[in-house]
């Protein structure tokens, strides 16, 4: 029988040749199009013959198509569920066109040279059409398209075949993020990543920095607005004991401590004046002072920085500084919003869903539900609903019936918390209030249960590892739960517990984070900064409860 075999190569062209193909018994005639990158098109009168050696290799059936389908997924390429397994499909389309409209946008732009090898039964007409096809001039990518030269270039290289897995979506936004993150990963200068909230820019730096040629020994992350100002200083820039109230110690900053390593400020719009002078000289001299003291020291880190505001509206109005945003801008990635990329919205989806519910894949119509919603929220919106759905409805194959119910569940509260009167409200704000500070407590209590060991240096000697990752796990889970608790700080009404509370966190996930390096050193940070504050927290919150008592 006869074959049309469709290659994939690595710089993204398509190479098409007919040959004849005779299947055995054998393995070996299989073999011809079992490879990554290969497409194999055969005549649906010749494809009883030929299935039979496809089920010895394990091929997935994807499946009876017609027209105007999107094959990329027909093919369940777009999801990481058999992600290496060779796939085979059955496309019932009536006519050459039909099928032609789906398959040359799938073959040139989606399907990739690392992707698994697939087999199409076609009906003899459309067969015998592509056959006679001429092949498809080929695009001259110059100095006139920069950006698709840089496309072609990038999609050559290891690493960019890696973030395919790892930053989802192929929409040009998509394709261009992760070709910048492979360009960023190459460099030493400063990154700054600007979009709106929930479109993944702690991602991308955290990807920048795991394939990172330079500045790759540690990756240390600052959430600027989760700090006051004075304390944020003393974390980057560290502080001489005695230097203000509260400074019993020596303390070393990151910008020290980072030596060889990757610094993320996360919203570095919310940085002060001051603040933005002090990195800006950090940045550019490559040298700090501590608060306290009358040296400068050299440092040698690399920034990576983020917002989601508008940088260039804040300048206008002096609340950002020029220079520093210029000394930044060095390298610049700029995420946009999934409402703009409808099409990723399904390979988004298909992959967390596959992580919460595997065993109820979503419906081609719900992820057409999916892209009709503009999702103001981006990933961050989409992801939570997901979890959502399993959290309210458990395992099932969800409809646009149970993401409607939820919505309008949620509409309806904020309808009522709009009518309530003013008592009414400060009533359930002091409710809310308590409950989240005493679950806050109830999570406080548990992290000091699993620190126990290792602040009592009670850990095991045989076993280590495993219990110390086991406890690491534990303790992080604990923290995003913290996380979520700190996204809406009306709710915790006095500020000082809410800085505490956030004090608490950010030091505990920045040194566990490093664990076991940072380990031998726990005991000493836990003595010194978070004991300190634990019984701080737990005291705020006891008089927030019961008011204020002699003790």
């Amino acid at each position: 029988m006869q074959i049309l075999v469709f290659t994939k190569l690595l710089h993204g062209e398509v190479e098409k040749n007919l040959q004849d193909w005779l299947p055995d018994s054998g393995r070996q005639s299989v073999d011809v199009i079992l490879q990554n990158g290969k497409v194999t098109l055969i005549k649906k009168t010749d494809s009883e013959n030929a299935a039979s050696h496809l089920r010895k290799a394990n091929f997935l059936n994807c499946g009876i198509r017609r027209d105007k389908i999107e094959l990329y997924r027909a093919l369940k390429l777009d999801t990481k569920r058999d992600r290496t397994a060779p796939r085979r499909i059955i496309v019932n389309t009536p006519t050459v066109g039909g099928f032609k409209r789906s398959f040359h946008p799938f073959i040139n732009k989606r399907y990739q040279y690392s992707d698994p090898p697939c087999v199409l039964f076609i009906p003899d007409a459309v067969f015998e059409s592509l056959c006679s096809e001429k092949p498809a001039k080929k695009v001259r990518t110059d100095d006139s398209d920069p950006i698709a030269s840089l496309l072609l270039e990038i999609s050559r290289e290891e690493t960019a075949q890696k973030l395919r897995e790892e930053y989802l979506g192929e929409s040009p936004s998509a394709r261009l993020t992760r070709a910048m993150i492979v360009r960023a990963s190459k460099s030493k200068s400063p990154v700054l990543i600007l979009g709106e909230s929930g479109t993944g820019k702690d991602t991308i730096a955290r990807k920048i920095f795991k394939y990172s040629q330079f500045y790759n020994k540690e990756f240390y992350v600052v959430n600027c607005s989760a700090l006051q100002e004075t304390l944020l200083e003393s974390e980057l820039f560290g502080h001489m004991k005695g230097s203000f109230t509260g400074a019993i110690g020596t303390k070393t900053g990151l910008f020290v401590e980072a030596k060889g390593g990757t610094i993320f400020l996360d919203e570095i719009g919310d940085l002060s004046l001051a603040n933005q002078a002090k990195i800006l000289h950090a940045v550019d001299q490559q040298e700090i002072r501590a608060i306290g003291s009358n040296r400068t020291e050299k440092v040698d880190v690399r920034i990576i920085a983020a917002t989601n505001r508008n940088l260039a509206s804040m300048i206008n109005q002096n609340t950002f500084r020029e220079d520093l945003y210029y000394r930044l801008n060095t390298f610049t990635l700029i995420t946009s919003p999934l409402r703009e990329n409808p099409g990723d919205i399904p390979i988004i989806a298909s992959y967390f869903w596959s992580t919460i519910n595997p065993s109820h894949p979503l419906s081609s119509g719900f992820l057409n539900y999916l892209q009709e919603y503009p999702w103001p929220g981006n990933v961050r919106e989409l992801k939570t609903l997901l979890n959502s759905l399993v959290d309210v409805f458990g395992q099932i194959s969800p409809t646009a019936e149970h993401v409607e119910m939820i919505r309008k569940y949620r509409k309806e509260g904020l309808e009522q918390a709009k009518n309530l009167t003013e008592d009414d409200f400060s009533r359930v704000l002091k409710i809310q209030c308590r409950n989240r500070v005493l679950e806050f407590q109830n999570i406080l209590r548990a992290m000091k249960i699993e620190l126990r060991p290792v602040i009592n240096n009670q850990l095991p000697g045989k076993g280590r590892g495993a219990e110390i990752r086991k406890i690491q796990s534990a303790l992080m889970r604990e923290l995003e739960k913290v996380e979520d608790l700190c996204r809406e700080p009306i709710f915790f009404k006095d500020l000082v517990l809410f800085d505490n509370i956030k004090r608490f966190r950010y030091i505990l996930e920045k040194h566990i984070a490093t664990w076991p390096k940072s380990l031998p050193l726990f005991g000493e940070i836990w003595n010194r900064e978070l004991e300190l504050l634990h019984d701080d927290i737990n005291k705020e919150i006891f008089e927030m409860i019961w008011g204020k008592t002699d003790m």
